[in-house]
């Protein structure tokens, strides 16, 4: 029976099935407001949700917000990623250094970028300075581990063949280390990135005057569920859209992954 009902649904990953699948979430949503009579405070209805984030983007207090943490994530993002590819490089093809550096950052790893954030406020403030620390340490250490995985991945007999056609050097780098180790540096990249988006919320709650982090709490402190919740939905829309953006990009630059099955 099962089964000839899954036969209606539409095609995975189609439109019409990220349609349905919204569509369910605003009913049962729209469901439990009514059924249960939740009030506005603790629960409120799509409607009022939708009618407050309509409200904030006429007013364009939403587009400050929005910027404020697309600008503070831009940043942290290109500090991080850029530094933990090149330490990955780094801890991949020097053996003693790897020996010296990778228990640091097995360590430090493991230290959520949320805790730093008091400590973090009492180094830079509540300036933009301290939220690019944050979001770069979250990217960091990702990005490192999976760029130091990838170049030590890459067989030694593709480097060895190459090596035996004449190449070397920094032709060696950009034409076959960089190409076999690419696909997994993207996938460090795709979840640095969210790490960093969700580490530019958790800074903002801090210590902000702006960004989505400081709308929700400045709602929250008001009791404005539906503000709140309408910042939820923007933080995920955008969230979704990066992932989005990314794997386009991988498409792109690392076709042949694809076709290997990677």
């Amino acid at each position: 029976m099962s089964g000839r009902l899954l036969r209606f649904l539409p095609t995975s990953g189609s439109a019409a099935s990220a349609a349905l699948g919204l569509g369910m979430l605003l009913a049962i949503w729209w469901a439990a407001t009514v059924l249960l009579q939740l009030r506005p405070v603790i629960l409120p209805d799509p409607v009022a949700v939708w009618r407050e984030l309509v409200g904030m983007a006429q007013s364009g207090t939403l587009l400050v917000d929005v910027a404020t943490s697309l600008w503070e994530l831009l940043w942290g993002f290109l500090v991080g990623s850029t530094l933990g590819v090149l330490s990955g490089f780094a801890l991949a093809r020097h053996p003693r250094l790897r020996g010296f550096l990778e228990p640091l950052v097995e360590t430090f790893r493991f230290v959520v970028p949320f805790s730093l954030v008091p400590l973090v406020v009492v180094w830079f403030g509540v300036s933009l300075v301290g939220k690019i620390f944050v979001v770069a340490y979250a990217c960091y250490f990702v990005v490192t581990i999976n760029t130091a995985a990838a170049v030590q991945g890459i067989d030694p007999l593709v480097l060895k063949a190459a090596r035996m056609l004449g190449t070397g050097g920094w032709r060696l780098l950009l034409q076959v280390v960089l190409p076999a180790a690419l696909p997994r540096i993207l996938t460090g990249l795709q979840l640095a990135l969210a790490y960093a988006w969700v580490s530019v919320i958790a800074a903002e709650y801090v210590g902000s005057s702006a960004g989505l982090g400081y709308l929700i709490t400045n709602a929250q402190s008001g009791l404005e569920t539906a503000k709140v919740i309408a910042g939820m939905i923007v933080i995920g829309v955008l969230g979704c859209a990066f992932s989005v953006a990314v794997a386009a990009l991988r498409r792109v630059l690392v076709p042949y992954a694809a076709e290997a099955g990677w």
